[in-house]
């Protein structure tokens, strides 16, 4: 497997790759030492990316299956150019800054994801991501046997107040899904927080003061900054992460234009350690 040219940025979470062009075609064994480094990483970052819409999709599908947000209102399979998309974040900055895992609603969550930094304020719209590996093992051993078991509810009734008048694509308003508090990963066998503030509605079985107690205890905790990063982002930088186990805050200190093109991975269902 090819060896990467990469810098680690904490030590629970991100990491600059030099040396790969995501213009060019990557051959099978840079693919599995960038996937490696995904896994391991959480998310990794690419300066200097001045590439087309065709060669991000290319990028992507090396890693996956491309699709669309499944919270978003899709009358057919788009072509597959179409899940690269150009995201004018402004409007519904609100929403973004808040930790999150994107389409955490949905029955099968986005798996890897990517934005490309197309058009910047002067100053502010930073990007921080959280390690939810890190997050889980940092608890305590009587509290993580106790996640273990336990569901969640995970919904839009928090998001769509902040959505409806932001210009967002149509939206499955009654869009709902269980999932476990912890998460086994796919891929690495590893546990991770399962829950985040902007999605996940209700523990269930709790009666609500429990829940609203324990998940609001959870969204603190997954916040400290020992388990996460912030990324200032420059023109042209590419960052890749793995959603599966690494929440996201987009920085909402801005008031210009700010773009980011978008793109997702199909995901599979989340299952629980029991």
């Amino acid at each position: 497997m090819a060896t990467l040219s990469m810098t680690a940025l904490t030590r629970s979470v991100g990491a600059i790759v030099e040396g790969i062009d995501l213009s060019e075609a990557l051959d099978a064994d840079t693919v599995g030492a960038v996937r490696e480094a995904v896994l391991d990483r959480g998310v990794l970052f690419f300066r200097g990316q001045d590439i087309s819409r065709e060669e991000m999709l290319a990028f992507m599908e090396r890693f996956g299956t491309p699709c669309t947000d499944p919270f978003a209102v899709v009358e057919r399979p788009p072509p597959a150019l179409s899940t690269v998309i150009d995201n004018p974040t402004l409007n519904y900055r609100k929403a973004t800054a808040v930790w999150h895992t994107d389409s955490s609603l949905a029955e099968a969550p986005a798996s890897l994801m990517s934005l490309r930094a197309l058009e910047l304020p002067p100053v502010g719209g930073d990007t921080c991501w959280g390690s939810m590996y890190a997050a889980y093992d940092a608890l305590s051993e009587p509290i993580r046997n106790m996640l273990d078991g336990l569901s969640a509810v995970h919904s839009a009734f928090k998001v769509l107040p902040l959505m409806k008048d932001a210009g967002y694509p149509a939206l499955k308003e009654d869009m709902r899904n269980v999932h476990p508090v912890v998460r086994v990963h796919p891929e690495t066998g590893r546990k991770a927080l399962f829950v985040n503030e902007l999605w996940t509605e209700k523990i269930v079985g709790l009666d609500d003061v429990e829940s609203k107690h324990l998940l609001a205890m959870l969204f603190e905790h997954i916040a400290s900054p020992l388990f996460t990063v912030r990324w200032r982002w420059q023109v042209n930088d590419v960052a890749f992460w793995d959603n599966r186990a690494f929440q996201h805050y987009a920085v909402r200190d801005y008031d210009e234009t700010r773009v980011m093109q978008k793109s997702l991975l199909a995901g599979d269902r989340p299952y629980g350690p029991n």
